[in-house]
């Protein structure tokens, strides 16, 4: 069983997600679903964390980003192996550039 650390980013994004969903979309019910969905898969994540592949980017790969799909999100962590912790980095829409976003952090 593993821990699960949030980054400010991360915390960041689903909040954001969460409340665009809800109050620019007026979809509170969908805003709903998808903070269940959260809560299934860190459950998942904490259970098997290495259930998920790495991303196809090699940089990003080789700093051991895995994702898994939420919804119309992505879910990007890493695995802290040394402290059997899951980093979750980032929430980002699935129709954004995340290879890009995530790189610009390395800059």
């Amino acid at each position: 069983m593993s821990d699960l650390f949030f980054t400010d980013l991360v915390i960041n994004d689903i909040s954001s997600a969460l409340n665009y969903i809800e109050e620019e979309l007026e979809a509170p019910i969908a805003s709903k679903k998808l903070s269940v969905e959260l809560d299934k898969t860190y459950l998942k994540l904490e259970e098997n964390p290495y259930r998920r592949p790495f991303v196809q980017n090699k940089f990003l790969a080789m700093k051991g980003f895995r994702s898994i799909n939420i919804k119309n999100y992505t879910l990007f962590y890493i695995i802290d192996e040394e402290t059997n912790i899951v980093i979750l980095h980032r929430f980002i829409y699935k129709k954004r550039d995340w290879e890009t976003i995530l790189l610009n952090e390395f800059e």
